[in-house]
């Protein structure tokens, strides 16, 4: 729990490198709780960017779908909460962890409050921001530990010298998953 600044302070710092380099102007944005607003909207951002880096992550490593279908795919989704849940397990294998999950459902009830105009203390918007910087490290060391990537770090080099499937197939794959499912344009 983030009882104070330095509380939060010392769980920004304790990420590794590669995370809080992703996480790049956050560190700025915990220097005060006049801040905390803004965090808490770009720590959300980012969290979402990372939702499709994960799902690249399993896509391209565990499937060997092709790395620009996965991107036309991952572009044209949207993710409600249940869906990304669903299609996380698809390609990844398991759920996303549930002390993981239960702190981005906290985080996300402060975050829908502020969205909606409700008040909301520096020491929700704190504790938001911890409990979404959990998600961060959590979800992102599981990934690491199926894929080899950590979707909130450093992604080059995500296929590596494997040889990735080709449009069509990748296509297939990527419907069976959950993707693709809604407003398709064309066949593959």
């Amino acid at each position: 729990m983030a009882k104070s600044y330095r509380g939060l302070r010392k769980q920004y710092d304790n990420l590794p490198e590669a995370v809080r380099t992703y996480l790049g102007h956050l560190d700025g944005l915990l220097d005060g709780s006049d801040r905390y607003e803004i965090a808490l909207a770009y720590i959300f951002m980012k969290l979402e960017e990372g939702h499709h880096r994960a799902l690249k992550c399993g896509l391209v490593r565990l499937h060997k779908c092709n790395s620009a279908k996965v991107d036309e795919a991952l572009q044209e989704q949207h993710f409600v909460r249940k869906s990304f849940k669903t299609i996380f397990k698809n390609v990844i294998g398991k759920p996303i962890q549930k002390a993981a999950a239960d702190k981005l459902v906290s985080a996300e009830a402060v975050r829908d409050k502020q969205i909606h105009g409700k008040t909301v203390t520096s020491s929700d918007l704190r504790q938001a921001i911890s409990d979404a910087l959990f998600y961060i490290e959590a979800m992102g060391n599981q990934i690491d530990q199926r894929t080899g990537k950590n979707p909130f770090g450093d992604l080059r080099g995500l296929a590596g010298k494997t040889k990735l499937l080709d449009a069509t197939t990748s296509y297939w794959i990527l419907r069976g998953v959950g993707l693709y499912t809604k407003n398709d344009k064309e066949d593959p």
